[in-house]
């Protein structure tokens, strides 16, 4: 039995190297995309070190490197290379002694040296809170307080809390919701609330009206950040009036939700940064589709928007009997045409009514784009119960007549429009649109552009055209051959070798790739949202949890996965964008000494 158990580990060890070499031949640098908070202290925290930073991006590896915040080496490396969507991150803690000021973190490994993100040192305070804390302590570690209510009253601007694991707010605090939020920061000095590294903490329940919220009363509510937390509502987040909030990597889901609102909901916000968050069953346990229920929702002068790398999945069951309608939408209610809004590196899926819905915008005013995006599956109706829809994976509009059109370029978009009715398709451009560089991959009885709208409406070039007949007339230096995508019916929408998607795109200035790959890597840009790239990201383990071990909790956490109950994010094992219970199986393999197979 010991000789069978050595041969298994030798072999698991084998594998795990081999899958190591792969991963790191002809390997991409490693990409930084975001981080949660841009500036905080160098002292006053745990480990008398400063606040803990999390890079989100790719081909970060599995092992540490290292990170330096304007040449000083980062210390306490919390989490290195952790799956979060379809990238990794890795959290860290600012050393005490990074002098004060504004400056840059890089990240380092055996690939290369990432791009630079910004980030000032500057003074606050430090806060932890913990289920085994108390409000009448001093809230810095390891003193922590015991309710995020509590923290959230007692912080000023420049103060981030750290929310342990475990730690739930699910009563009401005030004006309906689970946290009401009445003061703010500044620019300089935001407020910060953030899971403490790996934690699990909530605010909200399904049933509560509003999770974290910002009521129509007077005074500050500005500039702050929410970043790691499990949000719950029937709206679990609602910013009215509010500038300069970052709302980054996130869990959000509303299965109650319905009326005029949306799980991730905005009134009159500028400046406002919504990067990485998974936002998922969405009006899916209401009862009925509500047209005016959204997964995500810009609404009335909501200006100067960026969302990127989020997964937005309302209907992830494929739900055709209730549900929220559209998956990001911008419509300004009683208000201005909407601008300066961009929409980029998201994964959107599992919508009933659109997948990006730029209802009322006008260019003119500033940019309006959508670009590295994958949407597939979006469209699929029926009719909401109070009244129709569009039924497409971008949706231009505007209520008067810009000169200056749409931007949509370098996406990938797949069965869009399953309504197969004429206000489905693709692209329904009310106003014009502008397509560069985009693979359009429709099913027998879709359509490029909604008919109830003009193709003429739809310039640009060197887009793929494939499944039905008909380019758009508008455009020019279309293709219409096969554009090879992995797996499009498994949801893989890379690009195999010899795809004519190729080398042969136009330079629309995008640098990387939905998977953070250099653009471009031959001759000339690819078409889509993926760069062809002979490399390959660092795969997940079978140590789902990253305690070290493989057993029965990692199995847990694959089950909780795959039956949807937690995000879909580092169980996918066989890589097809989903977990399922041949990932369970998998784990469930190494847990008896198995090697972990990861890949197709």
């Amino acid at each position: 039995m010991k000789s069978i158990n050595k041969f298994l580990l030798l072999s698991a060890l084998a594998c795990l190297f081999l899958l190591l070499s792969s991963a790191f031949a002809n390997a991409q640098s490693p990409n930084i995309f975001y981080s949660d908070i841009t500036s905080g202290p160098a002292v006053g925290g745990e480990n008398s070190a400063g606040a803990y930073v999390t890079l989100y991006g790719n081909y970060f590896g599995s092992a540490p490197g290292s990170v330096t915040i304007g040449g000083v080496r980062a210390t306490n490396y919390k989490l290195w290379g952790s799956s979060w969507l379809w990238y990794q991150k890795l959290t860290f803690q600012v050393p005490a002694g990074t002098p004060l000021g504004a400056t840059s973190i890089k990240v380092t490994t055996a690939s290369g040296i990432s791009n630079t993100v910004p980030f000032t040192v500057r003074s606050g305070n430090i806060y932890c809170v913990s289920t085994s804390g108390s409000d009448g302590s001093s809230g810095n570690f390891p003193s922590c307080w015991k309710s995020i209510t509590n923290a959230k009253s007692s912080m000023k601007a420049g103060d981030i809390a750290y929310i342990e694991n475990g730690v739930t707010q699910s009563s009401i605090d005030n004006y309906n919701g689970s946290l009401a939020i009445t003061s703010g920061g500044t620019a300089t000095n935001p407020i910060a609330m953030v899971a403490y590294p790996g934690a699990t903490a909530t605010i909200g329940t399904t049933s509560v009206p509003y999770g974290v919220r910002t009521p129509a009363v007077s005074g500050n509510m500005d500039y702050w950040v929410f970043a790691g937390l499990t949000l719950r509502g029937l709206a679990a987040m609602d910013l009215l009036g509010n500038a300069g909030w970052r709302v980054i990597g996130n869990d959000f889901s509303c299965p109650l939700g319905s009326g005029q609102s949306a799980c991730l909901h905005t009134d009159t916000n500028t400046n406002l940064f919504v990067y990485g968050n998974y936002v998922h069953n969405v009006g899916d346990q209401a009862g009925s589709i509500d047209k005016y229920y959204h997964a995500v929702y810009f609404t009335t002068n909501s200006n100067h928007v960026w969302l990127g790398w989020n997964e937005v999945a309302p209907n992830p069951y494929h739900s055709t009997t209730s549900g929220g309608c559209r998956a990001v939408q911008f419509y300004s209610t009683g208000g201005s045409d909407q601008f300066d809004l961009h929409v980029f590196n998201n994964r959107i899926h599992d919508a009933i009514c659109d997948g990006i819905n730029f209802s009322t915008v006008n260019p003119n005013n500033g940019t309006v784009e959508a670009y590295n995006n994958v949407v597939y599956h979006v469209g699929t109706g029926p009719d909401p119960s109070n009244g129709s829809s569009n039924y497409s994976c971008v949706v231009a509009g505007s209520s008067g007549s810009p000169t200056v059109p749409v931007k949509v370029y370098n996406n990938t978009f797949y069965d869009c429009g399953g309504q197969k009715t004429s206000d489905s398709g693709a692209l329904a451009p009310y106003t014009s649109m502008k397509a560069d560089n985009n693979i359009v991959y429709q099913l027998s009885g879709e359509s490029f552009v909604n008919s109830n709208e003009s193709t003429s409406l739809v310039s640009g070039t060197r887009n793929v055209w494939y499944g039905v007949s008909g380019a758009p007339s508008g455009t020019t230096g279309s293709l219409t051959s096969n554009p090879l995508l992995a797996n499009p019916a498994g949801f893989a929408f890379g690009l195999q070798s010899g795809s004519p998607a190729i080398d042969v795109g136009i330079n629309t200035a995008v640098t990387t790739d939905f998977l953070g790959v250099t653009r471009p890597q031959g001759a000339g840009y690819d078409v889509g949202a993926y760069e062809s790239y002979s490399g390959s990201v660092t795969k997940p383990t079978c140590d789902l949890n990253r305690d070290g071990v493989i057993n029965n909790q990692d199995v847990a956490v694959a089950v909780s996965q795959s039956l949807g109950e937690t995000a879909c994010t580092n169980a996918d094992l066989d890589q097809d964008t989903l977990c399922t219970v041949v990932d369970v199986q998998r784990v469930i393999n190494a847990s008896m000494g198995l090697a972990c197979r990861v890949g197709p």
